[in-house]
């Protein structure tokens, strides 16, 4: 393997590495129930909530994704990858690529809905008309952690799999430029009388 493959590899692993992390951590670190209080002022009602870093880590997972579905798309091709035929690539390349696009814009999705409603402020009135504080349903970043890396590694799979397509046709095109080579032979140039 060259060592850009290899670079690019461990890159794109660690990238999704860091999406799952990042989806756990931000996970562990939301508002719970337990830490919200509801403040009544008079007739007025707010949620006092306590500081947390779940939107900066949601922000870091999207980058971390953006940057790694930049860098698979980069090094196959373009954007149309998925799109343009490729020498000898299977059909599963393709539905490869296809489905880490889709599970990649899912994952920025619940990263960025789950950073803003995490950090919603509003007071909630239950039936029992009691007052009580919005929390984020449980799994949302853990989702989006568990999208977000393995949109990674169907991206990674296409990866090795155009690199194979491409290494295939510049040996064929090689070979057949072998066959089609003119034969040489030693002439000797007319002399001139």
């Amino acid at each position: 393997m060259e060592i850009k493959t290899v670079l690019v590899s461990l890159v794109l692993a660690a990238l999704g590495i860091a999406v799952a992390l990042a989806g756990f951590a931000a996970e562990a670190l939301k508002p719970k129930k337990s830490q919200l209080k509801v403040v009544y002022h008079g007739l007025d009602h707010e949620c006092d909530y306590p500081s947390s870093p779940v939107m900066r880590i949601a922000i870091a997972a999207v980058v971390a994704l953006v940057i790694a579905r930049t860098i698979i798309t980069a090094t196959t091709g373009g954007c149309c990858s998925c799109c343009r035929p490729i020498p000898s690539a299977s059909k599963f390349a393709r539905l490869c690529i296809r489905i880490s696009w889709f599970m990649s814009i899912v994952a920025v999705i619940l990263f960025i809905v789950g950073a803003i409603l995490s950090g919603e402020k509003g007071v909630e009135i239950d039936v029992n008309d009691v007052f009580y504080c919005y929390t984020l349903r449980p799994g949302v970043f853990g989702a989006a952690g568990i999208i977000g890396l393995v949109s990674v590694l169907l991206g990674l799979v296409y990866y090795f799999v155009y690199l194979l397509a491409r290494s295939r046709a510049a040996e064929k095109s090689g070979v057949d430029l072998e066959l089609e080579k003119p034969h040489v032979t030693d002439v000797k140039k007319p002399t001139k009388l």
